[in-house]
């Protein structure tokens, strides 16, 4: 009972906002709803089971293994991941059958067919929306390789029952949870909605609070890490949302812009939080007369989404929705007050403008939330859609990248060492051994994972659970209910155990439902259950071998490398600004993608794992303090190629001055590489801070001519235009901002003992 309590309060998401809060309510006593999806995952499985022995089906254990995967939360999450495992193995099949008709007597032809369509599936599952139909397609073709070996005819027979019971399995599997306690993603959605509108309001506040106060607070880095993992998870919802929730579905061209929209707002606050922290020298009261108006109007519109969230679900009117709505919709550019930005130097006229940007940028933003938002709670037409935001593919990764290709040779490599173990050692498991390195590589990728954790896990489930039930347990049961009845127990019990030991619950019914094989012709081996034994302990050796060579095991090893990355990124996206309009905004896009973002994800990563006890002068201090710095520059990078796309859009329009004066920035943006070396370089930390301090008096001399051409009675005469004058103050105050921001990097680097990180411990 008290197992089951613990699961129902970590399982049932508090209420959100809203007229109906019961939806989000167990229904019935507490403790039913840690047993809802046991429950129907035992249920499923005893249905696929008696299905099959019924029709005397050669291969159940396929269905059950469907069952056992494709089971999660929600129903359309389940029903997703069904239908993806369905087309995955539709096609992985019919690749498979493809190169069996083609090198069937070829070794090696068999072994390129497959290494290459290993890497085409490992390059195109990274960035994919649905990754796991490629996944179950990568290693199926290796499959049917393995299990017609030696028995070539037997390969349509084995394709068609492998199809067969997948979909059986999918099928009953989503009948059942469609009438046993369904959950709908959309209900999940809706409370990841509401919780994550509410975060946007608290971060609004918090920078607003930084603006007026100029002090930053204390639990800023915190709120913005939960409201990234929020929006992660919200985003990773909506995919389930759109099967099992029919409106959801009905509007989903709306709800697509409205992720697309909510990324973009909060990249906009990031940008806005950089900007703040340049003006705190700046009178922004007397500057800018309507900032406060304009926050307050944000602030509006923020809760004026969550009010509209609630109502998207029950598509009910809200009063006083069009007159204050169309208040909030109306832009509002702020501009400075052109006299009070007489009396500024040009660099502080460089930072006023840099933070007007942003600002209007946010404003933008969040304009188009709202917008949105109202079209999904019936507010206003949908003929009155239209995405102004962000072109389509703004946040669609580029179609080439190394790093992803690079990435992508694992199952590849993994599966052609295997493959020549078997040809040249001859392991009991035969081809068995390679098929299921190729998919443990693709499992690495589908899920980063060191795969040599999974292999106590393995032996524990293995040895533990499913060697006694198989020679103690079934053997003794002579009837097709008392196999049923063991198999609902124990599927059960690896329902509950999902709940508290995730990666023991996880691994428990699959490998009981491959190991036991139940069919009609039932059957117990001793040597078949150690020669798959053996198959998992060689595969899991040689992917764990691949990966080790392929990426270094060490975290501090893997955090020096993540810092490299990142400061060839820097030079890279700098440097993309020399090119043309269209080469240096796909090329900075690319570098970005491919480096920068990486490296953050890999700095995080590896900074969980650090062995500060043997690294004394590395304390968690200090390593927060250079993560923060590296999430600072990048925000200056994406601010500064933000400024420099839209001055190159407009470059044309623009004066021979303001453009020649634009070049020689970009220059500098360039130069910055060169000041900033590797963190195992010989020059000194502060004669790299004074090059950038150099780099910095020189973009100041390179506009003194501009500062001193700026005559008030010669503007419109065609020396120097006041917009494009504008746009290029945005530009230095975004490359200024980022030469500081890698100054504060490059002291944060001087604090770590790099050396001692570096010494090898063996």
């Amino acid at each position: 009972l008290l197992r089951f309590r613990i699961a129902a309060r970590l399982e049932d998401p508090k209420p959100g906002p809203g007229p109906s809060p019961t939806v989000f309510r167990a229904r019935g006593p507490r403790h039913r709803s840690a047993a809802q999806r046991p429950l129907r995952l035992a249920l499923s499985v005893v249905l696929l089971y008696w299905l099959a022995l019924w029709q005397n089906w050669d291969m159940p254990k396929y269905g059950a293994l469907a069952i056992a995967l494709i089971s999660l939360d929600t129903t359309g999450a389940s029903v997703q991941k069904g239908i993806m495992r369905i087309v995955g193995t539709m096609a992985g099949l019919a690749i498979g059958l493809f190169g069996l008709a083609l090198f069937a007597q070829d070794a090696w032809l068999s072994l390129a067919y497959n290494v290459a369509f290993l890497i085409v599936i490992g390059y195109a599952m990274q960035t994919s929306r649905y990754p796991y139909a490629w996944f179950v397609a990568g290693f199926l073709p290796s499959l049917v390789l393995a299990s017609t070996y030696g028995n070539i005819e037997n390969a349509f027979h084995y394709a068609i029952f492998r199809y067969l019971e997948t979909t059986a399995g999918v099928a009953i599997y989503t009948v059942v949870s469609l009438i046993v306690w369904p959950r709908r993603a959309g209900d999940k959605l809706r409370a990841q909605g509401a919780e994550l509108w509410r975060g946007f309001q608290d971060i609004s506040g918090i920078y607003r609070r930084q603006l007026e106060l100029d002090e930053s607070p204390v639990d800023a880095p915190a709120l913005r890490a939960k409201l990234e993992a929020m929006m992660s998870q919200f985003f990773a919802t909506f995919q389930a949302a759109y099967v099992d929730t029919p409106s959801i579905a009905a509007q989903k061209r709306a709800w697509e812009t409205l992720r697309v929209n909510a990324r973009a707002l909060g990249d906009a606050m990031e940008l806005w939080r950089q900007c703040i922290d340049d003006c705190r020298r700046l009178d922004l009261n007397r500057l800018l007369p309507e900032i406060g108006s304009t926050q307050e109007r944000l602030n509006r519109r923020l809760a004026r989404v969550s009010e509209l969230w609630p109502i998207c679900w029950t598509r009910q009117e809200s009063r006083g929705a069009a007159d204050g709505d169309q208040g909030l919709l109306e832009p509002f550019q702020m501009e400075p007050i052109r006299d009070a930005r007489a009396g500024l130097s040009y660099v502080d006229r460089a930072t006023l403008a840099s933070y007007v940007r942003q600002w209007n940028l946010l404003d933008v933003t969040s304009r188009e939330l709202l917008r949105t938002m109202r079209i999904l709670a019936g507010q206003t037409s949908r003929g009155d859609f239209e995405s102004r935001l962000v072109p389509p593919d703004l946040y669609r990764p580029s179609r080439w990248d190394s790093r992803r290709f690079v990435t992508s040779l694992l199952p590849a490599i993994s599966f052609t060492v295997a493959y020549l173990f078997w040809i040249y050692f001859n392991p009991p498991t035969g081809p068995s051994v390679p098929n299921m390195a190729a998919t443990f590589g693709l499992m690495v990728l589908l899920t980063p994972m060191r795969v040599l954790k999974l292999l106590p896990v393995v032996m524990v489930v293995a040895c533990g659970m499913v060697a006694p039930i198989y020679f103690l347990v079934m053997p003794r049961l002579s009837t097709g209910v008392e196999i049923l009845a063991l198999v609902f127990v124990y599927a059960f019990a690896c329902g509950l155990l999902n709940g508290r030991l995730a990666p023991i619950g996880a691994m428990s019914m699959p490998l009981f439902v491959m190991m036991t094989g139940i069919s009609n012709a039932q059957h117990y081996s001793f040597v078949g259950l150690v020669d798959g034994m053996q198959m998992l302990i060689l595969s899991v050796s040689v992917v764990a071998v691949v990966q080790a060579l392929l990426s270094p095991a060490r975290p501090e090893r893997i955090l020096m490398n993540a810092m490299g990355q990142f400061m060839r990124g820097c030079a890279l996206v700098t440097g993309a600004f020399a090119g043309g309009p269209n080469s240096e905004q796909r090329l900075g896009k690319r570098y970005f993608e491919s480096l920068i973002l990486p490296a953050s994800a890999s700095f995080q990563s590896a900074q969980q794992h650090l062995d500060f006890k043997q690294h004394p002068d590395n304390s968690p201090e200090k390593v927060q303090q250079l993560h923060d710095c590296v999430q600072e520059v990048t925000h200056r990078l994406l601010s500064l190629s933000f400024n420099h796309d839209r001055f190159a859009q407009r470059r044309s329009e623009f004066s021979d001055p303001i453009v020649a004066a634009e070049r020689r920035l970009t220059e500098i943006a360039h130069r910055i590489s060169q000041a900033w070396p590797s963190f195992d370089s010989d020059v000194p930390i502060e004669q790299q801070v004074d090059s950038l301090q150099d780099l910095r008096r020189e973009v100041d001399q390179q506009l003194d001519e501009l500062a001193m051409a700026e005559d008030p009675n010669s503007i419109g005469e065609g020396s120097i235009d006041p917009v494009g004058l504008t746009e290029l103050y945005t530009v230095l105050g975004s490359l200024r901002g980022l030469i500081d921001s890698i100054a504060n990097a490059q002291h944060a680097m001087k604090q770590i003992n790099w050396q001692q990180w570096a010494t090898a411990r063996f």
